[in-house]
């Protein structure tokens, strides 16, 4: 029923959630309240917005090695995105997830798309994203749809 993607899976998962989208990189490093999951990077577009549980949509991550240690202490506080879909995954980033699998059996999945399917993904989409690389993204009025049905 919505737009079908492929991806290159880099962390391994499932995931559904709302689309967060951003042009601009993040660092999780001082841009992401590890308690929270509150983008607390005043200069980011997705400033005051909550990104745990959501699908975030990214060029890249905007980072230093510090990176994975937050993404890995947000894992573990239940705080961090479903998924990130991005066009270059930093691998200071994905190790977050992957320790996340091994010491809490959790994670987040990550993949890679082109820029023209990145241009495609909006904020406030649903998107699922599966491990062997789709990624189905539907807009509001598609799920309202499905529901009535």
């Amino acid at each position: 029923m919505g737009l079908f993607f492929n991806s290159k899976t880099i962390v391994n998962g499932n995931a559904t959630g709302k689309a967060m989208t951003s042009n601009i990189p993040l660092s999780f490093w001082g841009g992401v309240d590890v308690n929270t999951g509150d983008v607390q990077d005043v200069h980011h577009n997705l400033y005051g917005q909550n990104i745990s549980g959501n699908i975030l949509c990214i060029p890249y991550d905007r980072g230093s090695c510090s990176s994975s240690g937050i993404m890995l202490e947000m894992i573990r506080r239940g705080v961090a995105p479903a998924a990130i879909i991005c066009l270059d995954a930093e691998p200071v980033l994905t190790l977050g997830s992957i320790m996340g699998r091994k010491l809490y059996n959790s994670g987040v999945a990550i993949h890679t798309v082109s820029e023209d399917v990145f241009k495609e993904l909006r904020h406030g989409d649903w998107i699922i994203v599966n491990d062997g690389g789709g990624i189905e993204v539907r807009n509001e009025s598609q799920i309202l749809l499905a529901a009535r049905r």
